[in-house]
């Protein structure tokens, strides 16, 4: 029973070095989170401006829909968003019958998901 009282721990490399490296593991997780952000802010643009459903008369809001990513305290945010100051009609009127935005935004969230979880595994 003496044999189990005597036990210790070791440390190698060290305390520090694990937290810096984690603090490291962190920093890259979130810079390939905003790289993957990124190319799914792009491709979410173009399927709304793809697959908006209106007619176009000026092609001024199908081009005028834009995917960003932004990165924000500790994670990413993707917006997509309208260019023209009529856009919020083209989402609300007719009970959503000419939307472009969330139809996009919900085609791409299970890729995206894939995606997340292919990266952290």
């Amino acid at each position: 029973m003496a044999g189990l009282l005597d036990a210790s721990l070791t440390w190698s490399p060290g305390p520090e070095v694990l937290a810096r490296q984690t603090v490291a593991w962190g920093k890259r997780l979130l810079d390939a989170l905003e790289e993957l952000g990124r190319l799914f802010a792009d491709r979410i643009q173009a399927a709304a401006q793809r697959d908006a459903p209106w007619t176009d008369r000026t092609s001024h809001a199908r081009q005028g829909l834009t995917g960003r990513c932004e990165r924000i305290a500790n994670g990413i945010v993707i917006v997509l968003f309208h260019a023209v100051s009529y856009g919020i009609w083209l989402e609300v009127a007719n009970a959503g019958a000419y939307a472009a935005i969330l139809p996009a935004l919900e085609a791409n969230y299970a890729p995206l998901m894939a995606a997340i979880t292919r990266l952290v595994k």
